[in-house]
């Protein structure tokens, strides 16, 4: 675990397939063992809280919008920190697709117009959410 978090090789939370069906992504959720959690708010979603990392899906009716990602991989320092982000963008299509477009302090903004897909990464709270993406 202490290399894990200073450079992790691998990550442990579930990949869930934006646009998917939710009752995949809930399956995704449950194989975890952890206890799924409805939230119910403004972005209905379903949500893991563990030991090793958070995960939430967000819904769009029946179907998975966005993934969110609470990882402790890699914050030790900023090499692991670049190398999770690395393992998360791989997981949602080539890294050669994506490229980070925006920084505002706060948050960094990636985009994957060939897969359709954004990442945010939050800076100072070290998470991250993708979204599904329709532009350009």
């Amino acid at each position: 675990m202490f290399h894990r978090f200073f450079i992790p090789a691998d990550l442990y939370s579930p990949h869930i397939p934006l646009g998917s069906p939710l009752t995949e992504g809930l399956s995704l959720l449950r194989a975890t063992g952890l206890e799924v959690v409805e939230v119910k708010s403004e972005e209905h979603s379903f949500r893991i809280d563990g030991a090793k990392y958070r995960a939430a899906v967000y819904t769009d009716g029946d179907r998975v919008k966005s993934a969110w990602y609470d990882d402790p991989a890699g914050r030790g320092t900023a090499r692991g920190r670049a190398r999770k982000i690395e393992l998360y963008l791989s997981r949602y299509g080539q890294l050669s697709n994506w490229e980070q477009r925006m920084e505002n302090g706060w948050m960094r903004y990636w985009y994957n117009p060939v897969e359709g897909v954004s990442m945010k990464y939050g800076i100072h709270m070290d998470v991250i959410r993708f979204n599904e993406y329709h532009g350009a």
